[in-house]
């Protein structure tokens, strides 16, 4: 069954609970405008602005119903169809503390003004709904003009705030005994959210086969899995869950980490992707995780993520090694941990990502060459020097800021960790975006503005 998860930057959020939760006994309303986007498991909308009710748009309003004017839906969908969205409906339960619940009059309102809304605006979009309690919410999503309605996540995030509040029946949680050590870090509420997580994993090497093993063992039961290499012998030193026998298989990187996965967790959900993250295809399937991680180690690929980060609100982790050695043979070099989203400074306002590489892997060899010897291009780094121990560790770092992350630990003084190997010293850092970058100007424009270096 097809679900739907509606993600609002933080800022956002706060507006609406103020509009909807007031100090007010009775049940308050509000409206959002959002992008939406469709793909083949979700509907996933963005908000963008928030519409607040005028004392005078209630006609009738109690602690157990309300009922607003039409006026205040026709401007409502004016805003809307001025900026070719939808809307999310919102509504509170000021009584409930715990996890709010439809009544049978909301399934009926809404049902009524989720019609009314998506015949009124272009291409009879699918209509959101939020319910706030004073502690929780509940959220689905009406689709289009069939008066039939799917359950919704809803995610709050900007910078290193981060709150998912899924719609994951509790029967779909794996054995609290399993993960019990855990559970006495994380606490239930934050291992149950943690197990509603969708993830996407995009490079199955060192790091992306460790990061992989460590993300099911903590109770991660949806991933994505996307790779479009094979197997190859120079891999087994590396890559989790790859065996002697491997290296003469020639299997896919993506059905050799899957296979291996399914047996730690034979419950989990596991969609493999033997595709290069540089098409829409492939775009189009990440965009349904709530979290990825970058496990690559060339620029374009990377840029490419970057740009879905912000544009469909998806925090992105990204993790490299880059080891050198000097004339007289010492190791040096770095292992680091990036996260990046809304909010946060993107791969390119750091630098981790350079237009100039970007064009450099894209040209053929004798191009490259040539350009080379002029002096145009910088050198482009194959087959990298590398040691499962260092790519263990930068899938550790990763983890480390993943859960800081999702259980709200982040302190906001930094966005990357990194691990100097010439002083063995970890470091903080953090960065300041630029006004003029990915990170501000395809800020939540979904798949209505095209990926700069995707098919």
């Amino acid at each position: 069954m097809k679900t739907a998860s509606i993600r609002i930057l933080n800022e956002l959020w706060r507006k609406v609970r103020t509009e909807s939760l007031s100090t007010s006994t009775d049940e308050s309303v509000a409206f959002l405008t959002a992008k939406y986007f469709e793909t083949s498991e979700k509907i996933v909308f963005l908000a963008e602005q928030v519409v607040p009710a005028k004392p005078s748009d209630y006609l009738s309003r109690s602690d157990l119903h309300l009922k607003v004017s039409p006026l205040y839906i026709s401007r409502v969908l004016n805003i809307a169809e001025d900026s070719k969205n939808t809307v999310i409906m919102v509504h509170s339960h000021p009584f409930e503390t715990g996890k709010p619940k439809y009544s049978p009059s909301d399934d009926f309102g809404e049902s009524k003004t989720s019609e009314t809304i998506s015949k009124c605006l272009d291409r009879n979009p699918p209509v959101g709904s939020l319910l706030l309690g004073q502690n929780d919410l509940s959220a689905r999503a009406w689709i289009a003009l069939s008066k039939k309605s799917v359950p919704a996540s809803a995610t709050v995030l900007s910078g290193l705030n981060y709150r998912i509040y899924p719609d994951l029946p509790k029967s779909d949680f794996i054995g609290r005994t399993l993960v019990d050590r855990q559970l006495r870090v994380l606490g239930k509420r934050k291992q149950d959210e943690l197990e509603s997580l969708d993830i996407g994993i995009v490079g199955l090497g060192g790091t992306g086969s460790s990061v992989a093993e460590q993300l099911v063992r903590m109770g991660i039961t949806k991933l994505k899995l996307v790779d479009h290499d094979l197997f190859e012998p120079s891999n087994w030193s590396r890559l989790y869950g790859s065996s002697w026998r491997d290296t003469t298989k020639n299997r896919p990187k993506v059905a050799l980490v899957s296979s291996y996965l399914k047996k730690i967790n034979p419950k989990i959900i596991c969609k493999s992707i033997q595709k290069s993250v540089m098409t829409k295809e492939v775009l189009h399937s990440l965009s349904n995780c709530d979290i990825i991680f970058s496990c690559l180690d060339r620029h374009g690929p990377r840029a490419v993520l970057n740009e879905l980060s912000y544009q469909c609100f998806i925090p992105v982790i990204d993790v490299g090694v880059g080891l050198t050695r000097n004339n007289d043979g010492m190791l040096g070099g770095s292992i680091r941990a990036t996260i990046i989203g809304p909010g946060l400074p993107c791969l390119v306002c750091q630098e981790l990502v350079r237009p100039e590489m970007i064009t450099a892997e894209n040209l053929s060899p004798q191009e490259y060459a040539s350009r080379r010897a002029e002096g145009y291009v910088n050198e482009r780094e194959q087959n990298a020097p590398s040691v499962v121990s260092y790519t263990t560790l930068a899938g550790s770092l990763g983890l480390i800021i993943f859960l800081d992350f999702i259980s709200g630990n982040s302190s906001g003084s930094f966005s990357t960790l990194l691990f100097d190997l010439s002083s063995k010293e970890t470091m903080k850092l953090r960065s300041d975006a630029k006004a003029d970058c990915v990170c501000h100007k395809r800020l939540g424009k979904g798949f209505s503005l095209p990926f700069s270096v995707a098919d």
